[in-house]
């Protein structure tokens, strides 16, 4: 056997063997991608091809050759539609093909399969084959027969439509990508060149050079499987996915291994990269102070989970909603997730405005009448139930209309917002604090009995007496009067008791205001 003949059958049984290794790793993973079914087929034919063009090279007689090249084309006219298939899920047009499809695209290579073995019938594929006078030994030649056109037409024509959707689709994926799409490429481009060469007869001995130019390829294919886990870590509905979106958003393979994002979740998650690309999502964070597993999502594959989270940067509070759905193809099997992250700091930031103009009166900051009432009423059922007191304590201004009359209603918000202040300074732990309206305010002590929240209406008292207001009118001072009165444990309601609280009130209004009444025995207690 001649030295370099020896050379290409070494590399041809050596393409056949990697074909065989990436046919075990596709059938190994054949339920992690939808696509990864077409690989096998692809690898496994190729492995006959390459192995049939190795035995070929070592055939000493014509007959033996022409069994061999048999062989070759029980794999050799399916690759190439295979591979067009291939890609056609990978660039994510799974759904143009169906099984009608299919069938449609194998024709053409079952037809050839059949020409070639009964081509000594019609001459249909061979118009002759002869040993080629010119190789140092015997190897076979032919002349080229109608339907071998047809058959290397339709290749190239599967070759190039898949260069061109390779090719499209890599001006639109970022680097995480194109480690695959480059393995895929040279996949189509060596094969399609090296049948160029042989069909203009520039190659050694005019032998057919793919069988050994596979074998390049199967490295590549080996490289992108290590380096970016081509077939496994696969784009999952990437047509759903654009650039462009405001909100990022992560695609996972059925293993929960990031498969791709988009620009908008690298902006939104410090340290993406295309590093994390074939490792688990669970592993990124969406702070590097917040070490919560934000997309450890429940491992039910038809389960979509919605998460949200909040933490502090500095002085600011940003608020994040997660959003994990499964992606199922036109079979209805599971290929993968999408997780959405949407930046919902606004919303959350609205919410909080809106709940506070509800909750919360606009001047003065404390509890409004309204929501006063609500949490009140929550806090005396429960000093109800525990059999423990509640008190009440209604205080208004002295003389208001006559403090917006000498110095204006500017003024008179000024001394508002200055009561309030002061009766949140001195509430006692666990008491509400709400503006009833106008200059009316409102204390709810849980737990506190009468005696002592008249105390406490005492002590504030004098604190409005003692404390004016500062204005650009010079100081103000500033009196109030109170009424306190405490639930009785006889089923009173709150209206009820906020009408003791005021009828109290009144009386201190009557006796000469600035002072503390209380509802139960009347006392009024002085300066």
């Amino acid at each position: 056997m001649n030295s370099p003949i020896s050379i290409f059958i070494v590399l041809a049984a050596l393409s056949g063997v990697l074909s065989v290794l990436l046919a075990i790793y596709a059938f190994v993973n054949r339920n992690k991608y939808s696509g990864i079914n077409l690989f096998f087929w692809i690898t496994g034919l190729s492995a006959i091809y390459a192995f049939g063009f190795a035995f070929e090279l070592t055939g000493n007689t014509l007959k033996e050759i022409m069994f061999w090249a048999n062989v070759e084309y029980v794999g050799m006219p399916f690759i190439a539609p295979l591979s067009l298939m291939l890609v056609m899920y990978y660039v994510g047009l799974e759904k143009f093909i169906t099984g009608r499809k299919l069938v449609l695209m194998l024709i053409i290579p079952a037809i050839t399969l059949v020409m070639i073995t009964t081509n000594e019938w019609h001459h249909l594929f061979y118009r002759d084959i002869y040993l080629n006078p010119n190789a140092p030994r015997p190897m076979m030649d032919i002349v080229m027969g109608e339907w071998y056109v047809v058959h290397g037409s339709y290749t190239v024509g599967c070759l190039l439509v898949g260069t061109f959707l390779l090719l499209r689709y890599w001006n639109r994926r970022k680097n995480v990508l194109r480690r695959q799409i480059a393995a895929l490429l040279i996949g189509f481009v060596l094969p399609g060149f090296a049948s160029f060469l042989y069909l203009m007869k520039l190659t050694p001995y005019e032998m057919d050079l793919v069988p050994i130019i596979m074998c390049v390829t199967s490295f590549f294919y080996i490289w992108a499987i290590r380096t970016s886990g081509l077939m496994i870590v696969a784009p999952v509905a990437r047509e759903y996915i654009f650039d462009s979106m405001r909100d990022g958003v992560l695609v996972v393979d059925p293993a929960g291994l990031l498969a791709d994002f988009n620009p908008a979740a690298a902006m939104m998650i410090p340290g993406l990269s295309s590093t994390n690309i074939g490792k688990p999502v669970s592993e990124l964070r969406l702070s590097e102070n917040f070490n919560e597993p934000v997309f450890d999502f429940h491992s039910d594959h038809n389960v979509t989970d919605e998460k949200e989270f909040s933490w502090s940067i500095g002085q600011e509070t940003c608020y994040y909603h997660v959003h994990s759905s499964p992606v199922i193809n036109r079979r209805g099997r599971f290929v993968g997730k999408t997780i959405t992250v949407m930046d919902v700091t606004e919303r959350a930031r609205m919410e909080e405005k809106l709940t506070m103009l509800a909750s919360y009166d606009g001047l003065t900051g404390i509890f409004n009448r309204t929501f006063f009432m609500e949490t009140a009423c929550v806090k005396l059922a429960e000093a109800e139930n525990a059999k423990q007191s509640f008190s009440l304590i209604v205080f208004d201004i002295d003389f208001f209309k006559h403090i917006n009359d000498r110095f204006g209603h500017g003024v008179g918000d000024q001394a508002l917002r200055h009561i309030a202040a002061l009766g949140e300074r001195y509430l006692m732990a666990g008491g509400l604090l709400g503006r009833y309206g106008g200059e009316e305010f409102v204390i709810g002590l849980p737990g506190i009995d009468l005696p002592e929240a008249a105390a406490a209406a005492e002590k504030l008292r004098r604190e409005i007496e003692n404390t004016p207001l500062n204005s650009a009118e010079g100081p103000i001072r500033i009196t109030a009067s109170f009424g306190v009165a405490e639930f009785g444990l006889s089923g009173q309601s709150l209206e009820e008791l906020f009408m003791e609280a005021d009828r109290a009130l009144y009386r201190s209004k009557e006796n000469g205001r600035n002072r503390v009444s209380t509802a139960k025995d009347d006392l009024v207690l002085q300066r």
